[in-house]
């Protein structure tokens, strides 16, 4: 019978230890963002008092309906687009073409990561969103929360020059993503990281904001004949 030398059984015990140590970390890690996911799953419960219309603030349920339709993708998007065809100004021009492929960004990147993700969204939740696409059954992250970050940023640096205004929308787009969690659309994790994907995502923008000069390049014939 031929031996197994020495230092192969070494080798082999060693390289067993080490996927056995792997598989340990691994499972504490799976075990200890399970039991996370858990504890946000029933304080997200907890905090959707306006969730259904038997929830303890069922009366307030209207106030975040009409919060959640403020910031819905589709009156954004046609809102950019209203904008844009109605400027004359070149620098207008600038701001509305540069928002509306912000909002096609931002749905890209939420799209995207719901897809990946696929968290399901509460068990409490009633979906009775207002034209929500396929996509909208996942939860992770708040898309809501995302474009109020990203649209607020927005406007309070390209649009709005007032500071009591720039309070308003400050309190606008918190008070939307704290709707999604009250309504019961979200768990608390899915908001906190739509609104911080959603301050990062304008800034990555910003990286492929589209000059004036190339929107009157790309755009001449429309431009010169309907907007200068």
């Amino acid at each position: 019978m031929r031996k197994r030398p020495i230092g192969q059984k070494v080798e082999e015990n060693a390289s067993g230890e080490e996927e056995t140590a792997t598989q340990v970390c691994k499972s504490a890690c799976l075990s200890v963002w399970d039991s996370f996911l858990l504890l946000d799953s029933q304080y997200s419960a907890q905090m959707a008092v306006c969730a259904t219309k038997e929830s303890t603030l069922a009366g307030m349920r209207p106030l975040m309906k009409l919060l959640e339709i403020s910031c819905h993708g589709v009156p954004w998007i046609l809102g950019a687009l209203v904008l844009f065809f109605c400027s004359h100004k070149p620098s207008d021009i600038e701001v509305a073409f540069n928002m509306l492929i912000a909002l096609l960004f931002d749905l890209v990147i939420v799209g995207a990561l719901k897809i990946i993700f696929q968290r399901s969204r509460p068990s409490h939740n009633v979906m009775d969103m207002f034209m929500a696409p396929s996509v909208d059954k996942f939860s992770f992250p708040s898309g809501h929360a995302t474009r109020s970050a990203m649209m607020g940023l927005f406007l309070c640096i390209h649009i709005i020059s007032n500071r009591l205004l720039i309070g308003v929308t400050c309190v606008w787009a918190l008070s939307v993503s704290i709707s999604r969690i009250l309504l019961g659309r979200h768990h608390i994790f899915d908001v906190v990281c739509g609104f911080c994907i959603g301050l990062l995502s304008y800034y990555m923008f910003l990286k492929a904001w589209v000059s004036q000069e190339t929107i009157l390049t790309y755009l001449d014939s429309y431009f010169g004949h309907v907007h200068l």
